[in-house]
């Protein structure tokens, strides 16, 4: 069965959240809570889908430009609970060997894609750290 997995650094990153947009935090924090205790919604993870029964409702795809790259990265866009996106996606590793799944970074939505911004720099390490496979 699939698992998720938040490193330190990115723990640390969310706390940091909590103090300039809490309510993003805490549902990322529901959500992450809510994926480990349904394991079935994580054993599919990995297929792009709109989850819109799951409280917060989610929809999670390939991050392409990364997937071409080698590196197994999805995208997560969150909503609340009247139905809005929210400011911020989740990106996340998926390790496939170990069936291990790694949020790497909240990046605001206007940069979430932005490969070029610096702090893209951090998701490249966070990868690493979590020793998942580049695909080449």
């Amino acid at each position: 069965m699939a698992d998720l997995i938040l490193m330190p650094d990115v723990e640390a990153e969310l706390e940091v959240l909590y103090s300039t947009e809490p309510n993003t935090a805490a549902l990322f924090d529901v959500l992450f809570d809510e994926l480990v205790y349904h394991k079935e919604v994580l054993d599919v993870l990995c297929k792009p889908a709109y989850h819109h029964l799951f409280d917060p409702p989610f929809e999670i795809k390939l991050f392409q430009e990364m997937w071409r790259r080698g590196y197994n990265i999805f995208t997560m866009r969150v909503f609340d609970e009247r139905g809005s996106l929210l400011p911020r996606r989740v990106l996340i590793g998926y390790h496939a060997q170990i069936d291990v799944y790694y949020p790497l970074a909240f990046p605001n939505r206007e940069v979430a894609y932005d490969t070029t911004d610096t702090a893209f720099a951090d998701v490249i390490h966070r990868y690493a750290e979590a020793n998942i496979p580049i695909y080449r």
